[in-house]
């Protein structure tokens, strides 16, 4: 392509411009500027405008150490501290208190255990009131017109909405080809398909990753802006893994785009998942959207978060399964449209280039990377970084095992991995202790969201089993008539069965509403979601969905104490991915796009938090 006379003054100048308008950022180099429609159309200049191909030349920034080098070893010490928690938390629960608080303080017992039941009646409301009104917002957000976030006014940015260019990694190692193909029909379905350029985040390890990668190049490479693949190195000290594999294909990436092809960083949104994620058709239009919308002050301390949900394959996992999965995605849900909570990114999320790079890109050194990047990111930033809420529905399957056991013991499996992000714990402490720069609120906010999650939920979940049977003698006074003062004494273990029944009776019949509103609403029709199955719906379905208390039990307790107790013996972990199957044929009925479609206005009530 011939330059134009402002274009030549301009890389005389050594300027570059942002993609398709926007501001101007200086740039060490004389090569003429190039934009989004250039490489998205071919354009008509020198072969290799379009991203293409094997990626093998990374950005060289490393992170840099803040605790004189000892980093890691302080890290590895740390990791030691969420099995001493439980373990101090129920040896005191029983057997010392259960010894010294039940003969000599049986107040100071009933005290601790109505503090427990308090807080969780609290969390137990508010769970269940944000998780039907983000149902609701879903809802709302999932009958948007493909063009509808394109067609939001945004007053008072200049950036143009096709200047934003999006770079998704789909990490994979060893996965199914058909699993590739359905993830990347979600990507190649986008409204905004045309500045997408995917790079597969391949590991060495994996001999058939770069044959899989150049198939998949021929099918989706013409429906997108561009596809390429990048192959992480073994390199010695790194941990295998899919935060490994995303911080070679990011600097891959950021050699490529920005380095080689010259297009303004500020404009490149990178986007993570996994090899099984199903987009909704519109996710990376809303992010285009409310990435302009932020303005040039806010934009780069965002992470864009869609609602990660579990749900596309559960009707072909057992029931204990099926029903951790559920519980699991109407949790997700809950945390995601409450007003006064800071919800954590999940598997998958969008974050600006430019605060990834600021960040020095993902740790390759660790297994957990979704809560890592984030405290990598918050404090690189000073504290500014901030979650946007992307109201709308992004799946990932359920473990699919060889056979109905060997899909419960890989969804254990997978549950001991999830929980082994409570390593990020000893990382947070490192980064609270020597991160002055960020505000002391902002520090202890992380760490109290972080201890609740990783440690406090665990161990008031088993005291909360164990209170009954250990403090169950201690006599409790009860009023039974509040207008006449009458009192009544029954054993503490009464009130705690009574609790439980309770809780559990309305917690079903809470999840089967909320289940039922998820299958007719927001799921159906979606891609790649399977909603049939013999136990779908009605009677069998309820039923299924009453084993949420066993559940929990031997698919999150257990597997919690398991991974805290691995990382107090080592905090080496082999990561080995969750088996998944193959891709189902797509039933006919289904329509080939991840909204139902219909509304073109302007209102944004329930776009975003």
């Amino acid at each position: 392509r011939a330059s134009s006379p402002a274009e030549a003054a301009m890389a005389a100048k050594g300027e570059r411009t942002s993609l398709l308008g926007g501001s101007k950022v200086t740039y060490a180099g004389t090569e003429a500027p190039r934009s989004v429609n250039s490489i998205v159309e071919g354009g008509s200049g020198p072969a290799g405008q379009r991203v293409e191909g094997f990626l093998n030349d990374a950005d060289d920034k490393q992170p840099d150490q803040v605790c004189w080098g000892y980093d890691q070893h302080i890290i590895s010490a740390l990791a030691r501290l969420p099995f001493l928690h439980t373990a101090a938390t129920l040896a005191f629960f029983v057997y010392f208190g259960h010894v010294w608080l039940l003969i000599s303080h049986p107040a100071l017992a009933v005290g601790v255990i109505g503090f427990f039941v308090a807080y969780g009646v609290v969390r137990f409301w508010m769970m269940w009131v944000c998780a039907f009104y983000g149902i609701s917002v879903l809802n709302r957000s999932d009958m948007r017109d493909p063009s509808y976030f394109r067609n939001l006014p945004r007053r008072g940015v200049s950036m143009q909405f096709d200047s934003v260019y999006h770079a998704v990694m789909v990490p994979a190692y060893k996965e199914p080809l058909d699993k590739l193909r359905q993830t990347l029909d979600t990507i190649a379905s986008q409204s905004v398909a045309r500045n997408i350029v995917v790079c597969m985040a391949m590991e060495e390890r994996d001999p058939k990753g770069p044959e899989v990668a150049e198939q998949l190049q021929k099918e989706y490479g013409p429906r997108l802006a561009g596809f390429c693949y990048a192959v992480h190195p073994v390199v010695q000290g790194e941990v295998p893994g899919k935060s490994s594999n995303e911080n070679w294909a990011a600097r891959c990436i950021k050699r490529k785009l920005v380095d080689e092809m010259r297009i303004n960083p500020d404009n490149v949104v990178i986007t993570t998942c996994d090899a099984d994620t199903f987009f909704h058709n519109n996710y990376f239009a809303a992010v285009s959207h409310y990435f302009i919308l932020d303005g040039e002050e806010e934009r780069y301390h965002k992470f864009y978060l869609p609602v990660t949900n579990f749900m596309p394959n559960v009707y072909a996992v057992p029931a204990l399964c099926d029903t951790r999965y559920t519980v699991l995605s109407v949790g997700r849900i809950s945390e995601m449209a409450n007003p006064i909570s800071t919800p954590f990114p999940l598997a998958i999320y969008s974050v600006p280039l430019r605060l990834a790079h600021q960040a020095d890109y993902w740790d390759p050194f660790v297994i957990p990377e979704d809560w890592h990047m984030y405290f990598r990111c918050v404090f690189a930033d000073k504290g500014r970084v901030e979650p946007r809420r992307i109201m709308l529905l992004v799946g990932t399957e359920a473990v699919e095992g060889k056979d109905y056991f060997d899909t419960i013991r890989e969804t254990y499996d997978q549950s001991v991995r999830w929980q082994w992000g409570a390593i990020d714990m000893g990382y947070l402490i490192m980064k609270v202790s020597v991160g002055w720069d960020v505000p002391v609120v902002k520090r202890a906010k992380l760490l109290a969201q972080a201890y609740d999650h990783h440690l406090f939920a665990v161990t008031m979940g088993m005291c909360l089993i164990l209170a009954p049977f250990l403090y169950g003698k201690i006599p409790v006074e009860l009023w039974t008539d509040v207008w006449t003062g009458s009192v009544a004494f029954v054993m503490l273990k009464t009130v705690m069965i009574w609790i439980w029944i309770t809780h559990i009776s309305l917690h079903w019949v809470f999840l089967c509403t909320a289940d039922a509103q998820l299958r007719r609403g927001v799921l159906r029709n979606r891609m790649h979601f399977y909603m049939d199955g013999e136990n779908s719906q009605g009677y069998r379905r309820w039923i299924s969905l009453m084993l949420f208390p066993v559940a929990d039990i031997f698919l999150f307790l257990i597997p919690t104490i398991h991974a805290h107790a691995r990382m107090f013996y080592s905090s080496q972990f082999n990561y080995v991915p969750s088996a998944k199957l193959g891709g189902r044929p797509l039933p006919p009925q289904m329509p080939d796009c991840g909204c139902g479609g219909g509304d073109t206005g302007a209102d944004d009530e329930a776009g975003a938090a």
